[in-house]
């Protein structure tokens, strides 16, 4: 789909009527600068991909809420969820000082979508146990200082997964 299609008004379909969704959201109105770049070609890229959601062209509308969004595939999330829990792929590498943000992300969302979490306790538990510091906080990752951020994470985790293992693992004293 080219600018020009999408700066044109959407004709009358058969659908059933939906929300619509604002104008400035519906159509490419780029602001350029002459300078082209790898970023402003992956931006047009991204844009493109995402307009035939907004402006109602994409076939599969019939597969959106009442506010014009696509519906939650919950298995399809639930299994994307449950293999974040386990060995991420290498392109997750760049996340390592937030492996504890990751785990409580992934357990907070299962438990959102009514998932048992407490399947993962042990491996919760044991996961945080090498992120733990001396001093009882936790660091991002394995052998890094300890900071408030990742051990909230890490105390929200082990709080939501439950079990003496992973309770007693968080030393309040030392926090």
């Amino acid at each position: 789909m080219n600018q020009s299609t999408l700066l044109q008004p959407r004709m009358a379909t058969s659908r059933p009527e939906m929300p619509s969704v604002p104008a400035l959201f519906t159509t490419w109105r780029p602001i350029r600068d002459g300078l082209e770049t790898e970023t402003s070609t992956l931006q047009d890229e991204t844009v493109q991909e995402c307009l035939s959601f907004l402006n109602g062209s994409e076939a599969s509308l019939s597969d959106c809420d009442t506010n014009a969004l696509p519906r939650l595939d919950r298995a399809k999330h639930i299994r994307f969820l449950h293999r974040s829990l386990t060995t991420l792929p290498a392109a997750f590498v760049g996340f390592d000082a937030s492996r504890p943000w990751v785990i409580y992300w992934a357990l907070t969302a299962l438990s959102l979508l009514g998932e048992d979490i407490t399947q993962y306790r042990e491996r919760v538990a044991q996961t945080f146990s090498s992120m733990q510091n001396t001093e009882g906080g936790f660091g991002g990752g394995h052998g890094q200082i300890s900071h408030c951020a990742p051990s909230y994470a890490a105390v929200l985790s082990l709080a939501m997964v439950g079990g003496s293992e992973s309770l007693d693992l968080i030393d309040r004293k030392a926090l």
